[in-house]
């Protein structure tokens, strides 16, 4: 009982650093919408959530953990029924606390989606609820934190593993979109700058960015690497090759190269960390998937609160198997003998293979969408 006591009162501080950070954006944002700031906030909590299980996750922090006297001992023990044995410590560090830590977030941003539920205005009493109580929030959910990690071993891990694998796949076409909807923005403005003067250094930026984003995207790996890799480079070719025809730009002049470049170079990406993740070399995607979520808090959108708290709940699934490379407790599909090992990275590899050729489908089909939908409005 005495650990418990001590993880709550070395955990108290955390709502304090909150509440500051939360004075600290208003601060550098006075001209921002409360809502901006509010969606800034909770994506900070994502993002500190993302720090605290890339520590838990260190090798370093069991032995750390063991130094203190009395930690780890008669209080975080779990028995787990399919092993018939205690673990010391052993829930608190490694990919099964990433997990906990994830399905507390999820807990949390499901809950405030619930909430949230018919809110279209800040008038809505519910929506001081959303907006403010910081405090009382992270102590909620740091609530919940502790709380998970005396959820019993089992097949927590494995079902948990399974849930991050499908939101993952749902959260990379939301990617997708959002990187569509970005790059669309970013060439229609600096197309209409040419326009309007000094045509040639606009024009010299936009050939550079989209050269840069085509050149990027030759990279090198190892055997599986290449034969992923140079059929996304194949089918990215055939996309960019559609994008140019005469008839997709009569019926979409403003889409160019930019848009293609950097959605060939989304693609490589994603293909990139699938072998990657055979080597466990993956910090570049907890690096993207904090550009998204920044990008989705702060672009301006008519979508209601709900969607963007539900949209924290499915990051914070994704967050687990991010963090842990996409890695399970699994080998060939079936738990290993001591539930420990994350040894089969073949799932995570499917699921980044197929969402990439799944993204360029989409991506396919926003340009030859006005010419087969024709009596709807697209502009």
């Amino acid at each position: 009982m005495g650990d418990v006591l001590g993880v709550f009162s070395l955990a108290s501080w955390v709502p304090c650093l909150c509440s500051s950070v939360s004075c600290l954006l208003c601060s550098c944002c006075p001209n921002s919408k409360n809502s901006t700031l509010t969606r800034l906030i909770y994506a900070f909590i994502l993002l500190l959530s993302a720090v605290v299980s890339y520590i838990m996750q260190r090798k370093e922090m069991e032995t750390y953990l063991k130094k203190i006297p009395g930690f780890c001992e008669g209080g975080f023990k779990i028995h787990e029924a399919d092993i018939n044995a205690d673990k010391d410590c052993d829930v608190l560090v490694g990919y099964k606390a990433v997990y906990r830590i994830s399905f507390a977030m999820a807990i949390f941003f499901f809950v405030f989606s619930l909430l949230m539920l018919k809110v279209k205005t800040s008038k809505d009493p519910r929506a001081a609820v959303h907006n403010g109580f910081s405090f009382f929030k992270i102590a909620a959910l740091i609530g919940i934190m502790v709380g998970s990690f005396y959820i019993p071993g089992g097949y927590f891990s494995s079902v948990w593993f399974v849930a991050g694998m499908i939101e993952a796949a749902l959260f990379i076409l939301i990617q997708l979109v959002l990187l569509v909807d970005f790059a669309h923005s970013w060439n229609e403005s600096w197309v209409n700058r040419m326009e309007e003067g000094n045509p040639r250094l606009w024009y010299a930026a936009l050939l550079s960015f989209t050269s840069a984003f085509y050149i990027r995207s030759i990279i090198y790996g190892c055997t599986e690497n290449k034969f992923f890799i140079s059929i996304n480079l194949i089918l990215c070719v055939v996309a960019s090759i559609i994008l140019i025809h005469p008839k997709i730009q009569e019926h979409q002049p403003r889409s160019g190269l930019l848009q293609s470049s950097l959605i060939t170079l989304y693609i490589i990406y994603l293909t990139w960390p699938s072998g990657s993740l055979l080597n466990s070399d993956n910090f570049i995607r907890l690096f993207v998937f904090v550009l998204c979520l920044l990008y989705s808090s702060i672009r301006t959108s008519t979508n209601s609160q709900v969607d963007k708290l539900t949209l924290s709940g499915s990051d914070s699934v994704i967050l687990g198997d991010t963090t842990t490379n996409g890695a399970s407790d699994e080998e060939d599909g079936h738990p290993d003998a001591k539930f420990q090992s994350m040894t089969s990275k073949w799932p995570a590899v499917w699921v980044k293979i197929s969402s990439s050729w799944v993204c360029l489908l989409l991506y396919v089909w926003t340009l030859v969408a006005p010419l087969v939908l024709t009596s709807r409005d697209f502009s």
